[in-house]
């Protein structure tokens, strides 16, 4: 039987650039993930609001590629 895989997106703090902090848990324990600051959105947008947005698209993106993988390999 395979273990509890999922995925937890959470805002990341100001100070520490903003944007999102994406983890992969496999059983609860993280395995993996990344972190996607506004700076590098905000040089496309000049609107907060927007680069949060993309920002938080990308990291839904990759969570969907690990997904995948998963399934891939089931």
């Amino acid at each position: 039987m395979k273990g509890t895989r999922r995925i937890t997106i959470e805002p990341r703090p100001d100070a520490l650039g903003g944007g999102w902090n994406l983890r992969f848990l496999e059983d609860e324990t993280e395995v993996g993930g990344g972190v996607f600051p506004l700076g590098e959105y905000l040089a496309s947008t000049t609107q907060e609001q927007e680069a949060r947005r993309l920002a938080y698209e990308d990291a839904m993106q990759e969570a969907w590629s690990w997904l995948e993988t998963i399934t891939v390999r089931a």
